[in-house]
């Protein structure tokens, strides 16, 4: 006897976004030829439930001119991204891609600064008791 408990959950929308990450990194690194796309990482890719949308996460390094640069680059180079997944995954429907910058590395950073400058100020503290 079986049971049916919820909604059957799909896991597919995950390992697509894996797939995509790892696809749109390394051609980043080997086949997009945009100067204007600095030096970018992959962080994370999201897709909505129906694989109709990928919404790509990525951190930008370099000085705040660098990283505008970086994420025009990406837009303009959407297109050939794109198409280059088309070719290797096998789906029915490319995704459209949203390029997003990843503020989560960003702020992690922050504050570890912000703690470290709080540990230096207690250590100093200390050693003026």
């Amino acid at each position: 006897m079986s049971q049916v408990v919820g909604p059957k959950i799909s896991h597919r929308p995950n390992r697509m976004a894996d797939l995509i990450r790892q696809e749109i990194a390394t051609f980043l690194i080997n086949g997009v030829k945009n100067d204007r796309i600095g030096f970018v990482t992959i962080t994370e890719v999201k897709m909505t439930a129906d694989l109709q949308t990928a919404r790509v996460y990525y951190t930008s390094y370099g000085s705040e001119k660098q990283q505008d640069e970086s994420a025009h680059g990406l837009e303009e180079s959407s297109h050939k991204i794109r198409a280059h997944l088309g070719k290797v995954l096998r789906m029915r429907y490319t995704p459209k891609l949203e390029f997003f910058v990843d503020k989560g590395l960003e702020h992690s950073y922050k504050i570890q600064n912000l703690l470290g400058s709080v540990n230096k100020k207690d250590e100093a503290k200390k050693d003026d008791e």
